[in-house]
């Protein structure tokens, strides 16, 4: 018994020590778990998460809507006075846009951004972003230098820049935001607004040099000149940085044909070169201080055209022929070659209709049948029309699309068809500015022109285009205007 009972005393007392031993280790167990997790909640409280610094986007390459044209379809109205836009003006200084991309985004970027060019301003538009509550339009202009301006905030989803210049680069993003956290920017839009004329004007040095000159680009960083060569092609000449341009590689009497692009560089590095339309110069010196006349001939061209054409070269002279579209293709050669030794072809209608008792529709085709046939031989549209009989009406005038050129002495050549009669009225009533009338139709008004041509050379006049006494008497020819005589203006 006393056996027995000291046997299950040293069992109870052995897995008394065991039960023990698996308590604390069941509690140092415990415990270790909490420590860890403890310290973990104390490491994310004190290391907060590091915020995603975002990039600015690349300029994307999006040139402006058309004039007039409509923005999106899902785009609400706004402009840039409406009641909840904050425009900045562009006297402040440069915005550091930074601050707007070292937010964490909390939405993506507007997307569809586009410009629409209306009456002159920019209106820029874009899609929706869920969330935003505003939006953040931002400028860069490049005049003769780059500023980056915070140009304004809306609630809508579209701001209008009013404060637009001829001859400025102008780019364009957009920043969504709800108030604190922002959106990374969209991507650029830009539009080039081209200056108000872009037309190229040349004099012909004693030098025997033809010098271009055209308006200056602000935006621009460089000039390209283009020069049409013998196969028509027109091949790059140079690239300057100034409005000018000396082209010493002419001969007098002949024809050459230019254009100029200006060039700009966009914010991503890339170019946008705009090319001026082709302009056409004579190597041949013309003194703004001597007299002038231009001859014009009418209804052309015919038989006799080339005679005149001929005694002109002789002479180094100009005249304007106001030809008939339907005589074109018969007297081709006579057309270029007046063209070739720099007299001006202009446009006298197709064939003759007179064009004050017609509709605009057929004023306008009259014009155009007319150009398709001049092109063809002398390679340029007319820049100039004669109406046929002098029949002008405010229908013509606002159809034909060119300046009108009428006259200042009538010969009467096509009533008369006397040769003494036509050479006196000239002779005897000729002045500096005056534009003579006259038919190439007519055997004795060839015999006429032959005689009145180094007459008037012999007398000091120098027998010049329209278009050439318009450039040195100081005028402007505007389209649909009537032009009878170019006198000196005062001044010039």
């Amino acid at each position: 018994m006393i056996t027995l009972n000291c046997i299950l005393k040293y069992y109870y007392a052995k897995i008394e020590r065991n039960v023990r031993s698996i308590v604390m280790i069941a509690i140092v167990a415990f415990i270790s778990i909490w420590f860890i997790g403890f310290k973990a909640q104390v490491s994310a409280a004190v290391i907060p998460a590091t915020p995603e610094v975002k990039a600015m986007p690349e300029t994307k390459e999006v040139s402006a809507t058309p004039a007039n044209s409509a923005t999106s379809g899902n785009a609400t109205s706004g402009n840039a006075a409406s009641g909840d836009a904050v425009p900045t003006t562009e006297t402040q200084a440069a915005t550091d846009t930074s601050a707007a991309t070292e937010q964490i985004s909390a939405f993506p970027s507007p997307e569809n951004v586009e410009i629409t060019v209306k009456s002159g301003k920019h209106i820029i538009s874009w899609d929706k972003v869920s969330g935003a509550k505003q939006y953040i339009i931002y400028k860069k202009v490049t005049t003769d230098e780059v500023k980056l301006i915070k140009l304004g905030t809306t609630t809508k989803l579209k701001y209008t820049d009013k404060k637009i210049k001829a001859g400025n680069l102008y780019e364009y993003f957009v920043v969504a935001t709800d108030g604190t956290l922002t959106s990374e920017p969209s991507e650029t839009v830009y539009n080039m607004v081209g200056p108000d004329s872009f037309e190229l004007t040349d004099i012909f040095t004693k030098k025997n040099k033809i010098k271009i000159k055209w308006p200056e680009v602000t935006a621009a960083k460089s000039y390209v000149i283009y020069k049409k060569n013998a196969s028509g092609k027109y091949k790059k000449l140079a690239e300057v940085a100034k409005n000018t341009y000396t082209d010493a590689k002419v001969k007098k009497g002949e024809k050459y044909s230019y254009k100029v692009s200006y060039v700009v560089e966009l914010s991503n590095g890339e170019k946008l070169e705009k090319k001026s339309k082709a302009y056409t110069f004579m190597a041949s010196s013309i003194d703004p201080d001597k007299k002038m006349v231009a001859l014009t001939f009418d209804d052309g061209p015919g038989m006799y055209t080339q005679e005149i054409v001929d005694c002109l070269k002789k002479n180094d002279a100009r005249a304007t022929f106001f030809v008939l579209g339907c005589n074109v293709d018969n007297y081709k050669s006579a057309v270029k070659n007046a063209y070739d030794i720099g007299c001006e072809i202009g446009n006298h209608s197709y064939d003759h209709k007179i064009l004050s008792y017609l509709s605009s529709g057929q004023v306008a085709k009259q014009m155009a049948d007319a150009d398709v046939k001049i092109k063809k031989v002398t390679g340029e549209v007319p820049s100039l029309m004669r109406a046929p009989g002098g029949g002008v009406n405010k229908t013509v005038q606002n159809s034909v699309g060119k300046p009108i050129i009428l006259w200042s002495i009538d010969t009467m050549d096509w009533k008369t068809r006397n040769t003494d009669k036509t050479i006196s009225c000239v002779m005897n009533n000729v002045s500096d500015g005056d534009i003579v009338l006259m038919h190439d139709i007519h055997a004795p008004t060839k015999r006429a022109a032959l005689s009145i041509i180094p007459a008037l050379k012999k007398k000091g006049y120098q027998l010049v285009t329209v278009s050439e006494l318009a450039k040195y008497r100081g005028y402007k020819l505007q389209k649909g205007s009537i032009y009878r005589r170019l006198k000196k203006k005062s001044g010039k």
